[in-house]
C-alpha cells in the first residue's frame, strides 16, 4: 500500500511539474504594446499639410559660410505648421520639438543624417527669422506661438531654417535631417 501512495506521489507530482513547464512556453512573451498619448484641455486639428512636412532649403556655395559657428549668408527658408478647429478658448499653439538623435547637444541644432553628406547643420529660428531655437533646450521651442483666430479658429505657427556651419570648413554635400514635434494648444 505504502509504495502506491510514494508511485501516486511521484505521477501527481511529475504531472504538476510537466503542467508548469507547458504554461511557461504557452505563456512566453511574443512582443510588447506601447501606448502613449496627451490629455489637452483645449485642442485643434493639425492639417495635413502640417503633420509631416518637408522642408527645402536651397542649394548653396560653402562660401556662403564666414567661420566655423555661424549660419549661411543665405536668406533663411519660412515654414509654417497650421491647426484649424481650435475649441473656444484656445488662444495660442506652440511646437514642442523632441530633442532626439539629430539633436546636437553643443549647438542645438540639427545634425545631418545623410552618410557622406556636408558636415553642415540645419539651425531653426523663431517667427522673427533672427532668434535661434536651441533645440537642445526643451523649453526654447514652446516660446514662439501662433495666435488663434478666434474668427476662423485657425492657428499658423512660423519659423525659419537655415543652414549652420558648426566646423569649418563646411564641405560640400547633401544634408538630411528630421526632428519630432507634438502640438501644445493654450
Amino acid at each position: 500500500m505504502e509504495f502506491q501512495i510514494v508511485k501516486m506521489n511521484v505521477c501527481v507530482n511529475s504531472l504538476i511539474a510537466l503542467g508548469l513547464s507547458l504554461s511557461a512556453s504557452a505563456f512566453a512573451a511574443d512582443g510588447m504594446i506601447s501606448f502613449e498619448g496627451i490629455v489637452n484641455g483645449k485642442t485643434c486639428t493639425l492639417d495635413s499639410g502640417s503633420q509631416n512636412l518637408t522642408v527645402t532649403l536651397p542649394s548653396v556655395l560653402t562660401t556662403t559660410f564666414s567661420a566655423a559657428g555661424t549660419a549661411s549668408s543665405a536668406a533663411p527658408t519660412q515654414f509654417t505648421l497650421t491647426a484649424s478647429g481650435c475649441d473656444v478658448g484656445t488662444v495660442s499653439a506652440a511646437a514642442v520639438f523632441s530633442a532626439g538623435a539629430n539633436v546636437d547637444s553643443v549647438t542645438g541644432n540639427l545634425k545631418n543624417t545623410f552618410a557622406g553628406g556636408t558636415n553642415a547643420q540645419v539651425r531653426l529660428y523663431k517667427k522673427d527669422g533672427l532668434t535661434p531655437i536651441n533645440l537642445a533646450n526643451f523649453g526654447d521651442s514652446v516660446t514662439n506661438t501662433g495666435t488663434v483666430d478666434s474668427g476662423t479658429g485657425t492657428v499658423s505657427v512660423i519659423f525659419f531654417a537655415n543652414y549652420f556651419g558648426a566646423v569649418a570648413p563646411v564641405t560640400p554635400g547633401l544634408l538630411k535631417t528630421s526632428i519630432q514635434y507634438s502640438m501644445q494648444y493654450l
